[in-house]
């Protein structure tokens, strides 16, 4: 058997005062390690839950990139583009391309009785996918839109719905002031909840015709096509391989297009994401500055009440190296009893809230009713990797006071 793990098992606390102290150093710093594992671990799949739960949503809105004519997001009124550009199937064809859809915007107000509301009438055509919306559909059904007739069937949002005391199958009156104002009447045949209120109190869904008449366009010109891909990753990339193809394959007659990604065109939602992950960031390293000052404090525990006999080991001719793996060795079991007493309670969590939404949030703060958690094995068994190896780390600090000890001192302390 190794000469330092057979010591190591020796080195517990006996039965004195000095003793009992540094089993209690030894419980409060194993004590500390699981907390600091468990909260790493949790602040780790919230916020991982978070961005998840959040980007599909705004996604499920206009997909990973919106594709409409330059200048459009920075004016109110809609600007046309043509759905018959010449790359347009190439475009389709793309590896990174999953679907495309295309829509048109008109804005306007609803009126009721008592109060009204200012709209934005997204238009869309039978092209369009309801998946994101069928998720999160409520009550009623989906609207259905064909080639050839247009539906004066609706989508509004539980929040909207609530707002103007609205409920299924009522017909409501759109207000649409241009250079004149038309008045469109529209039967709720369906009602979603998605909780991201600036989305939430102003989408009317409702067919691509009655949009495009409004705004005075052809049948050709829409507001936008609505990109979607088939993996997020690298999404900046993505759309630079877009754009390359679209250069490559326009001709002089296509109409000049802008692209904008997901984390553009919601640049509001991301920028709190991205203050999450700093806040994450300063948690994980408090935790574990708390916990390897405790480590800490216990070894040092340890190292007092043991001195007399390190300085016996070393007057025996035991050298330094092997005198600090004794004392490490007791530090890794700590480091693993704690980092195993942390992960368990934080797996056994993630399950419960992830299944049950145990605890619930405020969606007009946090855009969702309860806490997301996203649960990946890899960021869980990378988290207790770190956190060990960083401990052990932190733990060479004290140890190297051993070199310091000297034996005949350390041996009449006895």
């Amino acid at each position: 058997m190794n000469v330092a793990v057979f010591l190591a098992r020796k080195l517990k606390g006996d039965a004195t005062s000095t003793g009992r102290v540094s089993r209690m150093g030894t419980w409060i710093a194993t004590l500390s390690v699981a907390i600091s594992v468990f909260i790493m671990i949790l602040s780790v799949a919230i916020v991982r839950g978070f961005r998840a739960e959040i980007e599909n949503r705004a996604i499920g809105f206009t997909g990973e990139i919106l594709m409409e004519a330059p200048g459009a997001g920075f004016v109110t009124e809609p600007l046309p583009v043509s759905n018959e550009l010449s790359y347009l199937p190439a475009l389709r064809e793309h590896p990174e391309v999953l679907h495309i859809q295309e829509f048109a915007i008109s804005y306007g107000m609803i009126r009721t009785e008592e109060t009204m509301q200012a709209v934005s009438f997204k238009g869309v055509g039978s092209d369009y996918q309801w998946d994101f919306f069928q998720r999160h559909l409520v009550s009623g059904s989906l609207p259905v839109y064909s080639d050839s007739l247009s539906s004066s069937q609706v989508l509004i949002s539980t929040r909207m719905a609530s707002l103007l005391k609205l409920k299924l199958q009522d017909v409501v009156t759109l207000y649409f002031i241009g250079s004149s104002v038309k008045m469109r009447r529209f039967v709720i045949t369906g009602m979603y909840d998605v909780q991201l209120e600036d989305i939430d109190n102003h989408l009317v869904m409702g067919d691509i015709r009655h949009a495009q008449r409004l705004n005075g366009w052809k049948e050709n010109q829409v507001s936008g096509m609505e990109i979607f891909l088939k993996n997020r990753k690298k999404l900046q990339d993505k759309q630079e391989s877009i754009e390359d193809l679209i250069m490559a394959h326009t001709v002089d007659t296509d109409q000049g297009v802008v692209l904008r990604n997901i984390k553009k065109t919601y640049a509001h939602l991301y920028d709190w994401l991205d203050l999450m992950d700093i806040n994450v960031v300063v948690l994980l390293t408090l935790m574990v500055l708390v916990a390897g000052f405790n480590m800490v404090s216990g070894l040092l525990i340890l190292l007092f009440e043991k001195t007399s006999a390190i300085g016996l080991l070393k007057a025996v001719g035991m050298r330094d190296s092997t005198l600090r793996n004794m004392f490490l060795y007791n530090a890794s079991l700590v480091a693993l009893r704690g980092t195993l007493a942390g992960t368990v309670p934080a797996i056994i969590f993630l399950i419960l809230q992830k299944t049950t939404h145990l605890i619930k949030l405020n969606p007009s703060n946090y855009f969702v009713d309860s806490v997301p958690v996203s649960i990946s094995w890899t960021h869980i068994v990378l988290i207790d990797l770190v956190a060990i190896v960083l401990l052990m780390l932190v733990l060479l600090i004290p140890l190297k006071s051993i070199a310091g000890i000297c034996p005949g001192k350390a041996v009449r302390m006895r």
